[in-house]
Order: structure tokens, then sequence, then C-alpha cells
């Protein structure tokens, strides 16, 4: 990316940030209007501008269309090449309706949590946290239930094999014959991990309406008969005995005592099991990483953030008896977060 142009001779800041955040829903609106246009259904069977027109229904001349279309190029949403437009291997992949890691549930679904408050940051600050159902909390079993699908998405499209990758990175990896996927949601981190480990069994424990639709989605990868469930509550539940790796990732947030909990881990595990977990670690003074911060303002707003600070959840486990914990910052997809790794 080129440097931005500051002139030395000012006394003000660079005024490019401005522009940066006047730009970032238009990025937003551009992706929304593709995905309901359908347009890389459209441009995987033409790429004349006519035939895309009449694809779409367009009756007012393609001026307007062929500027969208521009601005999907200029996104990386789209190829343009003597005028005429294709898909993206992203647009392709993320965007097509039929494709097994379409991303437009998931972004409808995470476009609900991150910018629910944002029309009304003002009052917020003013009159204090809104009123949220039950229903409606992150506390909710129907939230998580109703949210499975589009986690399944995103663990598929490339999440669960990052995870995957760290968990392959370890030296005990050779060695894990069971794992236990702690409030693993749809289950496929799980799956991705025992992939790679052929003579592993899982189980996968969460709540049990994600349960009954993880079950569909382990269905799915082939791996019904290589991963057993439990049921529950894990602050209330027995979580079993004899793993040699216990997986956890950005769920720990309802652990209503820490320390006992994570001492529930450790008894789970075998004399040389390893508890690895992955989760946001907030730095200076919870105010970095930007990313993280932004993407949980909403949920904040109502009272509904218990973000984990960097080095806390190494600090639980350390109290819970764990004789080495291990802690580095990664740079995902999804933005900053602290791998966590116990034993």
């Amino acid at each position: 990316m080129a440097r931005t142009i500051h002139s030395p001779n000012t006394p003000y800041p660079s005024m490019a940030f401005l522009f940066e955040f006047l730009i970032a829903p238009v990025k937003l609106a551009v992706l929304e209007a593709a995905i309901e246009l359908d347009m890389v259904c459209v441009l995987a069977d033409t790429s004349d501008v006519d035939e895309i027109a009449e694809r779409i229904g367009i009756q007012a001349g393609t001026s307007g269309l062929v500027l969208f279309l521009d601005a999907m190029v200029a996104l990386g949403l789209a190829n343009k090449e003597n005028k005429t437009y294709s898909n993206t291997e992203l647009g392709q992949h993320f965007l097509h309706k039929e494709s097994p890691v379409f991303m437009g549930g998931f972004l409808e679904n995470m476009k609900a949590m991150v910018h629910t408050n944002l029309s009304r940051i003002v009052e917020i600050v003013k009159n204090g946290p809104p009123d949220v159902p039950q229903i409606q909390t992150l506390q909710s079993e129907s939230t998580w239930e109703s949210a499975v699908a589009h986690l399944a998405v995103c663990q598929r499209a490339g999440m669960g094999a990052i995870y995957a990758d760290l968990v392959e990175k370890l030296p005990e990896f050779k060695g894990i014959k069971k794992i236990l996927d702690l409030g693993g949601g749809p289950g496929l981190i799980g799956a991705q991990i025992l992939g790679r480990l052929p003579e592993a069994k899982g189980v996968l424990m969460d709540l049990p309406a994600v349960i009954r639709l993880a079950k569909q989605e382990l269905d799915k990868e082939g791996m019904a008969d290589r991963i057993s469930f439990i049921a529950g509550d894990y602050n209330e539940i027995d979580l079993g005995s004899g793993y040699d790796l216990i997986w956890a990732s950005h769920n720990l947030y309802f652990a209503k005592d820490r320390v006992s909990f994570f001492k529930r881990v450790k008894k789970a595990l075998t004399q040389k099991g390893v508890f690895v977990c992955l989760h946001e670690g907030l730095t200076r003074e919870k105010t970095a990483p930007e990313d993280i911060i932004l993407m949980r303002l909403s949920l904040a707003l109502e009272g509904q953030d218990d973000s984990f600070t960097k080095g806390e959840i190494a600090s639980y486990l350390n109290q819970a008896g764990f004789v080495q914990v291990d802690s580095r910052m990664l740079d995902l997809p999804s933005g900053q977060a602290e791998l966590v790794v116990a034993r």
C-alpha cells in the first residue's frame, strides 16, 4: 500500500483516517448488494453487461450496473477485462449461493451482532445499556442454536483448518488419542483435528440444542462414527476424562468460577495431556487490538462483553495448577487472538 502523503509544513496530523472511515460502509454496502443480486451466480454464466442486466431485471439502462460492477472489481469481488466481467476465486467460493462455504448467512448473522446498536451509540452512552430480552442474549441457548449453521460455514471455510494447523504443531500431536472439543458449536474444529489423527476419537461438548445441529454438520463431514457427544452446561456437567487434548475457542466467557473450572479441565486431561485455547487478548488498557474492540463495541454497549485481557487466561491456568503455560498473539482472519497452551 502506498504511503499517504503528508506535508511537514502543517501542524496538523494526517486527515487520511477520515476517508478510511467513510469508505468502510461503502465496502459493506457493495458486498451486501452483490449477495442480494446473486451477482456471483450471474457472473458464473455470463460476462456480457447486457446479458447481466437482463438476468437481474434491469430496465433503466446499464450505466448504474457498470458502476456497481466496477466497484465489485475494485474490491476484488469480480474481474474486468475488455469491458466484460467474471468472478474472482474469492467471489466464487464465498459469495456463490451453491458453494458449501457461502458466507452470506454468516455475514448477516455477524452484522446483527456487530452493528445492532451503532445507530444509537450516543443514546446508550447518555442513558445506559438498553434492555435485552433474555432469549436474545449470549447466555441464551437459542442464540447459539441459531448461530450453529453460520459458525459451521466459517469453520468449514478455513478457520477450522487454521486451528487444526496450530494443534498439529504441538510436540504432543502424534500421541493424541482422545480429544475434547469444549463448547465446540458445530464441531468442525475437532473434526479437522481428527482428520489428521486417523486413530483418534473425539468428544464434542455443548448445549443440547447445539449438539442436535452439530450432529448434522458432522454427518456431512463423515465424522459421525468418530465423535461422541456430551450435552449440557460445562459449568455443571462432568467433562469426562482421559483426554490427550482439550480444545476451546472463543467460548470460555461463561465459565463461572474460572480457577475452579480450569482445575476441572486439568483433571479431565491425561498425565501428559495438553489444554489449548484461543481467545482475544486485549491490551493497552482494553483499547487494542482495534479490530476486536470495534467488533465487540455494539454488544459491549448492551453490557454483553466479557473479553479476556492478554495473559488473563494464562493466570487462571497457573492458579489451577498447570505447570507450564505458554501464550502468543496470532493474526487471524477474524482479528488478533491469544493462543494459550497449558500442560
